[in-house]
């Protein structure tokens, strides 16, 4: 293109972006004045700004600093003479100085010469390991942690500020000299790892408004990096409590609670990650305590979670990982007494924990394979935790002990903006969300396998209901009632009452060991042999040694169901009572028990001859026939309503009998039924005559 048609073009666009930036001018925006287009003229004499007289009173302390180690108070006085000592520089740690490994006392002092006319002052130390104290002319000014004989030195990565005192006269017209020393003791026990002094530079000396000010600096930059594993800690606590809750309402699976701990252990434990680098508390010996014990009850909680969920067999290898990982935070601790040194500890403590790692990984692995969607969905999460858990641990005791590992890519945060995230961190958030979606998934089964179940059981009642009576029978000679109150959707009592010939009537009460559908089927299937053997025989042990027979290994083998209680009674017109009991509560005549001979319930034992007992009725007489709902009902402390309860309510209705045993407290099926003899109908009498006359 030509230089001429450049111009052109280049003179348009200035031509069409001035007019728009007229047209818009032109318009006074929404909400704003509009600034007249002559402005007054303004007098006065302009702003001048001066590097030296308008400078800010701060100087860097990053320089060369007199050092001995060593322990006299009389290197704290200001008239001491330090020429002697060598110099270190005061942005570096002793121990990369020519001091390794040192342990022990050792001092720094430095001079500061202040103007005639100064505001107040004050320092602005960065952070020196591990305790210290601070002399400002032989008078001291601030301590971080504790002297000898306290053996609990403190690990802080706080900047502190000191006044200086000394030097705050605002009437004093000379020069003067601040002579600062700082005492320091490195725990022998850090020393071949934890270098001793100064941890970095960028200590400062001025004004004491503006180093107050970059002490809030300090503090907001300092809480800033560990914001992602105090957030971690508060999702990880609300999501823990929610889960436990969960457990609360689902007390049989266990998965609930062990991952709920395993949450809880790891907030409480970022929780004290945070409390130690911003507060320097707890101690460090209590700190590395709770800290490998937390660590030790999340990894055997998420042992018992993967177990459970992926029904792992919890054999010899897994209790000895399981075993190992509970000792883990013994060794954390050991370097106190001196047992073992820090870095060994640490590696003991680690290895031991590696095992149970590895387990988690070889089972998710073989679950994979399998193709257990469970397993899928968390080995890449618990891949990355338990990898970056172990690898950083062990490259920070190989550190210690002097060998080229560099923990800082697992220790480093990987991303500073908006906030800081450490890579543990992320896979720690990484695998709440599989867990979280673990969770969610199999809910959602759990609860659709709860809907085909209460469809189950709503059917199962509804055949219930169709076996059991309806309605009570009206026989002449007898009043009959009976109510049933289940536990349940479905229960495990039944009873017939079958009116005979010639106004006879077959009794049969009974209850199936255990609930729920498998009881109902059960009952299902006694009614149907019950209701088929009415019509051949109505000879009570005939009836139940017929109802044994067919249930000889039935009950437990095929509907998980236990053992069988029965008792059959044949009711004649003329009021004959004859009873066979198979392990049932006997019935109360009048209020009071009937003794009837034990027996073994229905389905035990085959071939088992039951033995009759007979009675005869008179007029007015009242039976009552209950289950063990009855007698069992348990009250809020405990207490049984028990036999002489129950015997003493056997003369009221069938309906109060069981209202008051379930005011009392029903923890399993309920059925009553009595039966009063009115005495022998007319009908049944005058054919009875006739019989006597033509015999």
């Amino acid at each position: 293109m030509s230089a001429p048609r450049k111009i052109r073009r280049w003179f348009f666009c200035a031509v069409v972006c001035l007019s728009l930036l007229g047209g818009m001018s032109s318009l006074p925006a929404v909400g704003q004045y509009v600034i007249p287009r002559t402005s007054p003229k303004l007098t006065g004499t302009p702003a001048t700004f001066d590097l030296d007289r308008d400078r800010q009173s701060l100087v860097s302390l990053d320089g060369l600093w007199r050092f001995h180690p060593g322990d006299d108070p009389h290197w704290s006085e200001p008239s001491f003479d330090d020429s002697s000592w060598p110099l270190l520089h005061s942005d570096k740690p002793w121990s990369v100085q020519g001091y390794p490994a040192m342990g022990g006392f050792a001092w720094y002092r430095f001079a500061i010469h202040v103007p005639a006319t100064h505001p107040a002052l004050s320092l602005d130390l960065a952070p020196i390991m591990t305790s210290y104290e601070i002399f400002v002319d032989g008078h001291i000014a601030a301590a971080v942690g504790h002297m000898p004989p306290n053996i609990f030195p403190t690990a802080s990565w706080d900047y502190r500020t000191v006044p200086l005192s000394a030097a705050s006269s605002q009437g004093d017209n000379r020069e003067q000299t601040i002579h600062v020393a700082i005492r320091v003791w490195h725990s022998s026990i850090w020393a071949s790892y934890i270098d001793g002094g100064p941890a970095f530079g960028d200590s400062l000396v001025g004004d004491s408004e503006l180093i107050a000010a970059e002490q809030k600096h300090h503090e907001g930059r300092h809480r800033m990096v560990f914001i992602d594993v105090f957030s971690y800690s508060i999702a990880a606590s609300i999501i823990g409590i929610t889960i436990f809750g969960l457990y609360l309402f689902r007390p049989k699976e266990r998965e609930y609670l062990w991952f709920a701990i395993q949450l809880m252990a790891t907030s409480l434990d970022g929780a004290l990650i945070v409390s130690k680098e911003l507060f320097a508390f707890p101690p460090i010996p209590v700190f590395d305590l709770l800290d490998g014990m937390l660590v030790a009850c999340a990894q055997i909680a998420f042992l018992l979670f993967l177990s459970k969920v992926l029904k792992a067999r919890r054999g010899l290898i897994w209790q000895a990982v399981t075993a190992m990982a509970a000792l883990s935070s013994i060794f954390g601790v050991l370097y106190w007494p001196g047992w073992l040194s820090a870095p060994a500890g640490a590696l003991v403590q680690v290895f031991l924990l590696l095992p149970s790692s590895i387990w988690m990984l070889l089972t998710l692995a073989a679950g994979a394979i399998r193709r257990d969607t469970n397993a899928r969905l968390l080995l890449l999460p618990v891949l990355l935790v338990q990898g970056l858990y172990v690898a950083d641990n062990i490259t920070i005791a190989l550190n210690q002990l002097g060998l080229e590992a560099d923990p800082r890519p697992f220790e480093t945060p990987f991303i500073t903006s908006p906030y800081t995230v450490h890579p543990y961190v992320l896979a720690e958030l990484l695998f709440l969300l599989a867990m979280l979606a673990f969770l969610i998934r199999r809910f959602t089964i759990a609860r659709r396998r709860e809907e085909r179940w209460e469809g189950a059981l709503e059917a199962a009642r509804q055949v219930q209901h169709l076996l059991l009576p309806e309605a009570i029978p009206q026989v002449p000679g007898f009043s009959i009632d009976c109510i049933y109150r289940p536990a349940d959707a479905v229960g495990g009592d039944f009873f017939q009452i079958l009116p005979c010939g010639d106004g006879d009537l077959l009794i049969v009460v009974g209850d199936v060991a255990g609930k729920g559908l498998p009881a109902a089927m059960m009952v299902s299937m006694i009614v149907g042999a019950i209701r088929t053997e009415a019509a051949h025989t109505t000879d009570p042990s005939e009836l139940a040694s017929t109802l044994n027979h067919r249930m000889t290994g039935r009950s437990a083998n095929e509907l998980g169901t236990g053992f069988t209680t029965c008792l059959c009674a044949h009711l004649s017109a003329s009021g004959r009572l004859v009873l066979a009991n198979a392990g049932h509560l006997p019935p109360y005549r009048n209020g009071r028990e009937m003794a009837m001979p034990g027996a073994l319930p229905l389905g035990m034992l085959g071939g088992i001859t039951y033995e009759l007992v007979t009675a005869q009725l008179q007029p007015s007489d009242r039976l009552t026939f209950v289950s063990d709902g009855v007698v069992e009902a348990q009250s809020k402390s405990g207490e049984l309503l028990g036999f002489d309860r129950t015997q003493d309510l056997s003369t009221r209705s069938a309906a109060e009998i069981a209202e008051i045993a379930n005011r009392f407290g029903q923890v399993d099926d309920i059925t009553v039924v009595t039966i009063d003899f009115l005495g022998i109908p007319a009908s049944v009498g005058s054919l009875q005559e006739k019989e006597a006359m033509a015999r």
